[in-house]
């Protein structure tokens, strides 16, 4: 009887320090393994391309094409939005007609964007629930330069730089698909409208309004 009592203890003595053996390992582990956070931190490159008007005072307005691209660096205040800066190139061509004279216009802007933009989840991966496409809404303002204009006539050529500085405001629709943890591919509308003029020597001019499709690839850090 007393051989048995003291095999019993024996057994519970032994599960005991298991037990604090098998807690211990535990709680070393789960200290030794580094939390994963999301960064809230995003690079994009994008391209666009569309449709604007310029507005010179004292010339007809003319409708023109628009090509260029940013380089935009996004921080994320919440789930759904974030802050988003950066630095943009954008080059307008125009032709028209005066007095029976062609005469063709080219505009190169710098401009620095602050926009906030706002993700929706439309569909989710089926076995993860993250989300695979976004919904995405932008808006926000900018500063803008015009570079140089080049302006050709069939009787000679002229240039003119820096000239001036104006402020407008800008809006985004569109898409992004998630094509991985760190990457993902955006398709969109873009709408810019020039608030203020351009003014220099004299010159007053803006760009009334821009109408462009954007692609965008975005990178997470």
């Amino acid at each position: 009887m007393r051989y048995e009592i003291n095999q019993i203890q024996t057994n519970m003595k032994n599960h005991i320090v298991a037990a604090l053996l098998l807690f211990t390992s535990y709680s070393i582990t789960a200290q030794t393994v580094p939390e994963t956070k999301e960064s809230k931190v995003s690079f994009a490159v994008n391209t666009k391309i569309g449709f604007a008007r310029l507005k010179e005072k004292g010339n007809v307005t003319l409708n023109g094409n628009v090509n260029g691209g940013d380089l935009l660096l996004s921080y994320k205040l919440g789930k759904i939005w974030d802050i988003t800066s950066g630095v943009g190139y954008l080059e307008y061509y125009a032709n028209t007609t005066v007095a029976g004279n062609e005469i063709s216009v080219k505009n190169a802007y710098l401009h620095i964007p602050l926009q906030f933009n706002g993700d929706y989840t439309i569909l989710k991966n089926e076995e993860t629930q993250n989300a695979k496409i976004i919904f995405s809404i932008g808006i926000g303002a900018y500063a803008r330069t015009l570079l140089k204009q080049q302006i050709e006539t069939i009787g000679g050529d002229s240039d003119s730089k820096n000239l001036g500085w104006n402020f407008g405001f800008s809006s985004q629709i569109g898409t992004r698909f998630i094509v991985s943890d760190k990457l993902t591919v955006g398709l969109g509308l873009e709408n810019q409208s020039d608030l203020t003029d351009m003014k220099k020597d004299g010159r007053a001019q803006k760009i009334e309004t821009i109408n462009a499709i954007y692609f965008k690839l975005g990178f997470k850090f």
